[in-house]
């Protein structure tokens, strides 16, 4: 999935703010690695929203319930992947 300019923008400061810290190179790569993976399931995440709201059918409708699924289910996976991120984080940056 490709990024939005604000995405890029996000990781780029990230990978500056940990070219200040004294950490080690695989943790670097597990903080953004983690943080990559947050943005590719967010950015899911919405254009799954994006398709269900644009779609146009009711609710009932079982391509509706179909899209409403893939938004539940990209929003467990986008979930999971910011407390991932998050935990790695607080780690390395307490």
């Amino acid at each position: 999935m490709s990024w939005t300019a604000d995405d890029q923008h996000l990781y780029q400061h990230l990978e500056r703010e940990l070219a200040d810290r004294p950490v080690s190179d695989n943790d670097k790569i597990d903080v953004l690695d983690a943080y990559k993976a947050y943005l590719d399931a967010y950015n899911k995440y919405y254009a799954c929203i994006r398709a269900r709201d644009m779609c146009g059918l009711p609710e009932e409708d079982p391509e509706y319930m179909i899209l409403e699924d893939a938004s539940s289910e990209a929003a467990r996976v986008s979930n999971i992947a910011w407390e991932n991120y998050y935990a790695i984080r607080r780690r390395l940056f307490r």
